[in-house]
């Protein structure tokens, strides 16, 4: 009896009624969600098509309601019919028309989410993987599918990547690549990536990746925003690994250093990042970065209070120079404004970076008010 209604929802589901066809959907995502739901291989097979295929209607708010219905049908069916509807949204995201990709994306990251069962989780990542990693490094495909396919595959790896057990080269391989793109989405969406794979990455593996980014940071020549990239993956790495990451820091601390003090005016974000990443190495590496403390200490110091645009001239002027100076600021004044001052960002890093120093070496604490009792001597 239960069936024979799911079929009658199924068929006002396809109608030519917009109405009916949101109302059946409705009617379907209730049914859906009752603990007492259950189908047969055949019922199953119908849903699961009748639903993909609301995905693609007309109307935004019935395939909003068809993404609805995803949470609880995975839940509901079999393991095949999981995989099943996994393999034939991620070919419409790579393969699929524009206006259907989004709606593809929302409804893999839907079943992704959803999905608790260890068997499940596994051919997940069998089957979709592999489909990701085409759709990532593929050459013909636009910046939107790699975005997307970047997106799944961080949220895949978030979740199951602790159940990967092959693999693991190829995708390291495809996401590092990524970190060249001439992209500043695709190289921000790799680093996610990278960084929730590296968690279940052997300490080989990890060393080489490492190894690999450290080798770019190094590389004369290196694009400005490849280099912000790179430092910016050194500090994910940190995050993600903790402790593992302690072998590598005596190569990434004096260069981060060095990024940091030698970095242009203009280029404030390498600063920031620079320090960030330090922060990163204190907090989750502290008794490696011991030796390095001092000195990161001196630099956060000195950077708290960094200012490029903060003069102070005591000196009187004459009227001449004054003039000078007043056709200067007009034309100054077209070029540039508080608002484009990032400066801040800098002294924000440092602060966090100096808390950090205190927390991984508490001792420094009486060196700092040292420092500021002979600070306001001297002021």
């Amino acid at each position: 009896m239960a069936n024979l209604a799911i079929n009658g929802i199924l068929e006002k589901m396809t109608g030519k009624d917009k109405d009916y066809r949101y109302m059946a959907t409705s009617d379907l995502l209730n049914e859906l969600s009752k603990d007492s739901f259950k189908a047969d291989s055949d019922l199953e097979i119908k849903v699961s098509n009748t639903v993909l295929q609301q995905l693609d209607d007309a109307a935004g708010d019935v395939s909003g309601l068809a993404v609805k219905c995803l949470a609880p049908l995975v839940k509901k069916v079999s393991q095949d019919r999981v995989l099943d509807m996994t393999e034939k949204l991620c070919d419409r995201l790579l393969h699929g028309k524009d206006q259907h990709r989004d709606t593809a994306s929302i409804a893999l990251k839907t079943i992704v989410s959803e999905i608790t069962a260890t068997a499940v989780a596994l051919r997940i990542l069998e089957s979709l993987t592999p489909q990701l990693i085409q759709g990532i490094s593929s050459t013909g495909l636009s910046t939107e599918i790699k975005c997307e396919c970047l997106d799944i595959l961080c949220d895949v790896l978030h979740r199951f990547g602790n159940l990967m057990t092959h693999d693991h080269l190829l995708l390291l391989r495809s996401l590092l690549s990524q970190l060249s793109s001439n992209q500043a989405s695709v190289r921000k969406k790799s680093i996610s990536c990278i960084a929730s794979l590296s968690s279940s990455l052997s300490d080989d593996l990890l060393a080489a990746a490492t190894v690999e980014v450290v080798q770019l940071l190094k590389k004369k020549g290196t694009k400005p925003e490849l280099t912000r990239t790179n430092i910016q993956m050194i500090g994910a790495f940190s995050r993600a690994v903790g402790y593992r990451f302690g072998p590598h820091l005596s190569e990434t601390v004096p260069m981060l250093i060095s990024y940091c003090v030698n970095a242009s005016e203009v280029d404030e974000e390498l600063r920031e990042y620079s320090l960030q990443a330090l922060e990163s190495f204190l907090l989750r590496c502290p008794r490696d970065i011991s030796v390095y403390c001092n000195e990161i200490l001196d630099l956060t110091l000195e950077y708290l209070s960094y200012d490029p645009n903060f003069t102070d001239n005591m000196e009187e002027d004459t009227d001449n120079e004054n003039l000078e100076d007043e056709e200067e600021d007009e034309e100054s004044a077209n070029e540039y404004s508080d608002d484009e001052d990032i400066s801040w960002k800098v002294r924000r890093a440092a602060a966090k970076c100096l808390s950090a120093v205190i927390v991984s070496r508490p001792e420094m604490l009486s060196i700092l008010y040292k420092e500021a009792c002979i600070s306001l001597w001297n002021f």
